[in-house]
């Protein structure tokens, strides 16, 4: 590599301006990223801004491509997402075929795991690795490899991680690339050690920390001893963790590598919190939370909340440890939600599904016998809509019928949109007594798991409020959040699923019309005379969600004459579209019901769908949808 920087060195001197003085510039911006990341920085500059002297496209392209690939790496924001878009769309509408375009997808694959947006990630990986395969760009698609393999440890998947990361590594090796060699044996440490294999771990950890310093790798040299220190703070060896934390840091100053020292400062204050010395902590976690909210990295940012919240729960500071949490389990809730990881698994499905389609095409034109196995697989096809159409049968028997509702709430209507055949919301409604119990609740994803769980819900829903002398709703949400833990062998561990339900549940008494209303996350609106009080839910699911959650809010109000309510899930206010494909949002959720109140309500169901319908317009449903209304 020395080598032919300095060639291309000597190379740039003899060269004119010129559109190949751009392409020299744009190569040693590229060699450099790694070495010298800022002089590559400065590089790159330089190449965009004689390739648009000189209005050379392709030099621009490369020009953004090698600046933003510095930005990510000195962890700078400037421009870098839409320099990556601009590089992009010059590749993809070029007649050549161009490494960059690999380089560009595997690059925003890398930013939007930063950020925690594990699906744009792992579609723009996905991209580029067939953009890489196609070409035959090895060092690309060892590069892409481990991209995948770090969104995949994300997800807690680390088979797959560990199966991506192993066949990273055999390219690089075959490359005798011992940079890329050393980054992919740290990796595999790492995954070891999520996995809770620490012996394997920390054999990989000193075989790249052992490489890295034959080849004096300074650059790679952090990134070893933060695993190392990670792996000791795990293990108890606090002393070691330490060392190597401060080891660590003390050799990234020279680059600058803002997110490996978040790791570092935060590995530091939970070591120093453990010992009790609280100035020392609370200065290091401090720092990590500054440098975290600058990076506006949500993976780094829910870890560096959960680390506070323990510090303050150590030092007495309820109220400090309280808010932290909260912020720590509301973030790792929005960047690791079952319903984003379903929609992750989905788009690994459709993947493989794309690659098998191309591989068939090929094989058809080998052998013939193709079409028997095509007639298989279409029947296949048909077997398993058949089944879940069957399924939606048996969905829809369980479901309250009509005349149900008709009987104890005359007035009323529901609005079900489920997103595929069958739905993972529900409503339910049963009487006991002189009391009306009312359901809208949103399981964990949608189709079959979603269905999966509404039947679950809907099941304990009966055994529950069958079994109460007097229901009352806050603890009909206790019990229910009870069996599902019960029946999921829910534990709280890191890493395990949280497969539960967000729910608004009111219970109406017909005698004194009082209404009680308990909510997971679901809340209730109610408008009397044209304004609209909303009655909020508790922050937390019908799931585990700590180890022990206070009781649901048992909300009480006095129902008149004309009131109407709402239950619903968060399907028809996150719905995109409209002019811009933005969500509906509560606001105009909100809204447009108030602008509804002068009509029956089976003309409002009608509105409202028709509302839906428009604002959705050729844009996918994103979610199953429920809304109840009723008045009184």
């Amino acid at each position: 590599m020395k080598k032919k920087i300095k060639e291309l060195r000597d190379k740039l001197k003899s060269t004119a301006n010129s559109s190949q003085k751009a392409d020299i510039l744009n190569e040693l911006a590229w060699e450099l990223r790694y070495e010298n990341t800022k002089e590559a920085l400065g590089l790159s500059g330089e190449a965009l801004k004689l390739s648009q002297e000189l209005g050379y496209n392709r030099g621009i392209a490369y020009g953004k491509l090698h600046q933003a690939v510095a930005n990510f790496l000195l962890s700078h924001d400037e421009n870098l997402v839409q320099d990556l878009l601009d590089a992009s769309d010059y590749f993809e509408s070029s007649e050549e075929e161009e490494t960059g375009y690999a380089v560009c997808l595997n690059f925003l694959a890398r930013v939007y795991e930063g950020y925690g947006n594990y699906e744009h990630g792992l579609s723009y990986a996905q991209k580029a690795l067939k953009e890489a395969k196609k070409i035959g760009y090895q060092e690309g698609e060892g590069d892409i490899l481990s991209n995948l393999g770090l969104i995949y440890s994300r997800l807690s998947d680390f088979d797959r991680a560990l199966e991506s990361y192993g066949k990273s590594l055999a390219i690089r090796e075959e490359q005798k690339n011992t940079k890329a060699i050393a980054s992919s044996l740290n990796l595999i440490a790492r995954t070891f050690s999520l996995k809770g294999d620490y012996p394997e771990a920390l054999e990989y950890y000193q075989k790249s920390l052992d490489l890295r310093t034959k080849e004096k790798d300074i650059s790679g040299l952090p990134w070893s001893h933060l695993g190392i220190a990670s792996l000791k703070e795990k293990t108890g060896d606090l002393k070691g963790a330490v060392y190597h934390y401060k080891e660590s840091l003390k050799l990234n100053r020279s680059f600058g590598e803002k997110r490996l020292e978040v790791q570092c400062l935060l590995g530091l204050g939970r070591i120093y919190t453990e010992q009790k010395k609280k100035e020392e902590g609370l200065d290091y976690l401090q720092r990590a939370l500054d440098l975290t909210e600058e990076l506006k990295a949500k993976p780094l940012l829910y870890e560096v909340h959960r680390a506070l919240g323990e510090f303050y729960e150590k030092t007495g500071d309820f109220g400090k440890a309280l808010d932290n949490y909260k912020l720590y389990q509301k973030i790792e809730r929005e960047v690791l939600s079952a319903e984003s990881r379903n929609r992750l698994k989905n788009q690994q499905i459709a993947f493989a599904t794309e690659q098998s389609k191309r591989e068939a095409e090929i094989y058809q034109l080998k052998n013939v016998k193709l079409k028997q196995a095509y007639e298989e697989i279409e029947e296949k096809n048909r077997e398993i809509t058949d089944s879940i159409r069957y399924a939606l049968r048996i969905q829809e028997a369980v479901l309250p019928q009509e005349e149900v509702f008709q009987k104890f709430m005359p007035e009323h209507f529901i609005f079900f949109r489920p997103k595929d055949i069958v739905s993972g919301d529900f409503y339910w409604m049963t009487q006991k007594d002189h009391f009306s119990v009312i359901v809208a609740a949103d399981c964990t994803g949608h189709g079959i798991p979603g269905a999966f769980m509404s039947m679950l819900g809907i099941s304990f829903l009966n055994a529950i409020v069958g079994e109460m002398e007097k229901p009352k709703a806050n603890e009909i949400l206790g019990q229910l959040r009870a069996q599902v833990i019960k029946s999921l062998h829910q534990t709280g561990k890191e890493g395990e699923a949280k497969d539960g339900m967000d729910i608004a549940l009111c219970v109406f008494n017909n005698i004194t019309n009082e209404l009680e209303f308990a909510g997971a996350y679901n809340a209730l609106y109610h408008i009397r005379n044209g304004e609209l009080s909303e009655i909020k839910a508790d922050r937390m699911p019908i799931a585990i969600h700590r180890n022990e959650d206070p009781p649901f809010t048992n909300h009480k109000l006095q129902i008149e004459n004309g009131d109407t309510i709402y239950l619903f899930s968060d399907g028809y206010a996150d719905q995109f579209g409209g002019p811009n494909r933005k969500k509906f949002m509560s606001k105009q959720f909100k809204n447009l019901l108030l602008s509804v109140q002068d009509y029956s309500l089976e003309k409002q169901k009608e509105i409202m769908a028709e509302k839906f319908d428009k604002w959705k317009g050729e844009s996918p449903q994103i979610d199953d949808v429920i809304l109840l209304g009723i008045r009184f």
